[in-house]
């Protein structure tokens, strides 16, 4: 869609209009269309025809000198540093995490074998090792990535650091007992 537009401020409007609308629109020239003065009839010249239309943004940009804005920055990966500082979430999700494991763990071995922390961890330390290497890679992977915890029904990232410090009080207490008593707790 095209019309054309005579005037100097009408022009100048239609500027501002892009630049300040949703609408994108361009103007431009167009030489070829120049009205030809007639000596005999007309002392002035005539201005150059203008030509307003709308166009996609990327038109905009080359035509008007309407600079489209640059894209929001992608999110930057975490560091080390970052998730692993003091104030990040990588030591207490981790650490909670592997306490709730470690505890029923723990706790159904000692009810089944009758054996206690200590001994059930010297039984088999490889494979208690490579579980939690791989809850440490499976925790510390999404914060690498900036991905947010969401909640999936009851389970909620509040619910989980309240088990995770649940689990890791309850573990300290059952290491506690067992050195204090010298048996496991059954």
């Amino acid at each position: 869609m095209a019309f054309a537009v005579r005037s100097t401020s009408s022009i100048s409007m239609a500027k501002s209009f892009a630049k300040t609308s949703n609408a994108r629109l361009s103007v431009v020239p167009r030489a070829s269309e120049q009205e030809p003065a007639t000596p005999a009839s007309s002392t002035t010249e005539s201005a150059p025809e203008k030509v307003v239309s709308t166009s996609a943004p990327e038109e905009v940009a080359s035509n008007s000198g309407y600079t489209k804005p640059a894209p929001p920055p992608a999110p930057l990966a975490a560091s080390l540093g970052d998730v692993m500082n003091f104030g990040g979430a990588a030591p207490e999700i981790t650490n909670g995490r592997l306490a709730m494991v470690g505890f029923v763990a723990a706790l159904g071995a000692e009810l089944s074998s009758g054996e206690s922390v200590l001994r059930q961890i010297s039984d088999v330390p490889t494979l208690i090792n490579i579980t939690f290497l791989l809850f440490i890679a499976a925790s510390l992977i999404p914060m690498f990535q900036n991905k947010k915890a969401e909640a999936f029904g009851p389970f909620t990232p509040n619910a989980e650091l309240l088990n995770g410090r649940a689990a890791m009080i309850g573990f300290a207490a059952l290491l506690a007992f067992e050195a204090t008593n010298g048996a496991a707790m059954v």
